[in-house]
């Protein structure tokens, strides 16, 4: 998987190259050729108070980003991997301000007006960030339209009407609340359509329900909170296919306290000792004394916690990080989309080079089209054509007994398994052979356009694996 993917990076890369004579100093060429230099680039964008940048916090592993309604919070955020922890501002003047990390963490306060600020770029010792870089965004909604233009501006580019924008996130954790409203679609479909993605669905966005624990009436709901959250989780993921590819159920909050260090042998004894307490009592207390509790564990693991904390620290921080829902998170972030990092890169790499050569004048123009088919034509490149197939697959026929065989295409499988399902007699090129006629066969068949899109691309799929094989 990593050779594969390194050859379908470096053959963008090499495209960029070749059209570079021809867009001279576009800033989209410019912006691509630094995407494909640079590890996943995963935005956190949502409406205004979901969680963002709790959540942010809990990926990261490290308090670092506030979550209080400073000027902080008001500006988009690059988290990368770097040593030692620094951080600056960027101006839209051009002008970059070094910004002082107070106790390991970005102060509330930034002593420049938001509207000023580009971005505020944070460079951390995280072993999270080795391979992703993460952008907090200001948030959507909000009555202050320079949040939400500067939210827009970072994830789909500046021309947000343009139909392929060269926006600067590859991947998006969406989060929502009960329902996703009007305006979060239309952001989801630009999103979309900034990625380079021409079918209905997305595999590079995910909704996390980043308030899980506080759905319904919370901890005192008759149901688990989590268990609405999962089944809320399931309608969204379904009614939603088009532009997500999956719903999550998390708290952030638990989150944000099991990998944060939080959770001392001090404050499990505290929680532990509030087991007698009522439970509807303990959910609603203004009691000053519990508030670091309240802080660290909300009304959920204020009430549900408890039995667990008098065990220790130790196991109340597995409690928090197992019903929070972030293991199943990180695993579609670290196990799907940064695997994934060098196919939507370069997908969206090509859909941006195809819109700025449109631009060009009709002489050079078609010298640029020209490369970009050439490219696309290239069986290095056809790995974007098996991510796009399966996506599409996603969308519109999730059970498609095709969908198995291209998830292996994409993932990387051993080429054993990618053969799996043939005949086995012959060598394993005449088994990729047969498998590839199958394919052709099953694309000829197919009553849905998903379908015989798809087995196209397997048919070639199978003949490219035949090729390499004895």
């Amino acid at each position: 998987m990593t050779t594969t993917e390194s050859l379908v990076r470096g053959r963008v890369r090499s495209l960029c190259r070749a059209l570079s004579p021809l867009l001279g100093d576009d800033p989209d060429l410019t912006r691509t050729r630094a995407s494909l230099a640079e590890p996943l680039r995963l935005a956190v964008v949502g409406r205004v108070s979901t969680g963002k940048s709790t959540l942010v916090n809990a990926l990261v592993g490290r308090r670092v980003a506030p979550t209080s309604a400073g000027e902080c919070t008001k500006v988009v955020t690059w988290y990368r991997y770097g040593e030692p922890d620094q951080a600056r501002l960027v101006l839209h003047d051009g002008r970059s301000l070094r910004v002082r990390l107070v106790d390991r963490a970005l102060p509330d306060e930034l002593g420049v007006p938001a509207s000023e600020v580009a971005r505020l770029e944070v460079w951390l010792t995280s072993r999270a960030l080795r391979h992703l870089t993460l952008i907090d965004t200001p948030g959507l909604g909000t009555t202050n339209e320079d949040q939400e233009t500067a939210t827009r501006a970072a994830i789909l580019g500046v021309e947000r009407e343009s139909q392929i924008a060269a926006g600067q996130a590859d991947a998006l954790l969406f989060l929502i609340g009960e329902a996703a409203r009007r305006s979060d679609l239309d952001f989801l479909d630009d999103f979309r359509a900034s990625s380079g993605s021409l079918t209905p669905s997305s595999v590079n966005a995910v909704g996390v329900l980043a308030k899980s624990d506080g759905t319904g009436s919370g901890v005192l709901d008759e149901t688990d909170p989590f268990k609405l959250a999962g089944d809320q989780a399931a309608r969204l993921a379904s009614t939603h296919r088009g532009v997500l590819s999956d719903v999550l159920p998390v708290s952030g909050l638990l989150a944000e306290t099991a990998l944060t260090g939080v959770i001392t042998e001090t404050l499990a004894a505290a929680l532990g000792a509030q087991v007698d307490q009522d439970p509807a009592l303990l959910a609603v207390s203004q009691d000053p004394e519990l508030e670091p509790l309240a802080a660290a564990f909300g009304p959920y693991g204020l009430v549900a916690g408890r039995d667990v904390a008098a065990a220790g620290a130790s196991k109340l921080r597995e409690w928090c990080l197992e019903t929070s829902g972030i293991r199943l998170l990180e695993e579609v972030v670290h196990g799907r989309l940064v695997p994934r990092s060098d196919l939507l890169k370069a997908s969206r790499g090509l859909s941006t080079l195809e819109s700025v050569s449109r631009r060009l004048p009709t002489e050079l123009r078609e010298d640029a089209l020209a490369l970009l088919e050439e490219a696309r034509l290239d069986p290095t490149l056809h790995a974007i054509g098996e991510l796009q197939a399966m996506e599409r697959l996603l969308a519109e026929r999730p059970d498609s007994p095709l969908l198995p065989a291209l998830a292996g295409f994409v993932d990387g499988a051993e080429d054993a398994v990618l053969l799996v399902g043939g005949a086995e007699v012959g060598s394993p090129a005449e088994q990729a052979r047969g498998l590839s006629a199958e394919a052709t066969r099953s694309a000829a068949l197919a009553t849905s356009a998903a379908e015989v899109a798809a087995g196209r691309v397997l048919a070639r799929s199978y003949q490219l694996l035949a090729r390499r094989l004895p």
